[in-house]
């Protein structure tokens, strides 16, 4: 019978939401925020906060609040 190494198989991919995606901190109690631009899953700890919705960093907060249009706006 051949013995079975854990390290012959390979690890499963990181699902989604199973850690944080800037600390790496992962668990039954850690609380995970999913920030609505970049979609990253971020940590109490980690998070920014700005008008009320949790963020992974101050740039993602201020795109959500104040980033640009798509296309210029013609002044009519």
């Amino acid at each position: 019978m051949a013995k079975w190494e854990a390290e012959d198989e390979e690890k499963p991919a990181k699902e989604p939401g199973e850690a944080c995606d800037l600390c790496g901190r992962k668990g039954f109690w850690v609380h995970l925020s999913k920030c609505p631009m970049c979609h990253k899953f971020v940590c109490d700890e980690c998070r920014y906060q700005h008008g009320g919705k949790d963020f992974c960093s101050r740039h993602c907060a201020n795109e959500f609040f104040w980033g640009g249009e798509d296309g210029e706006i013609d002044d009519l």
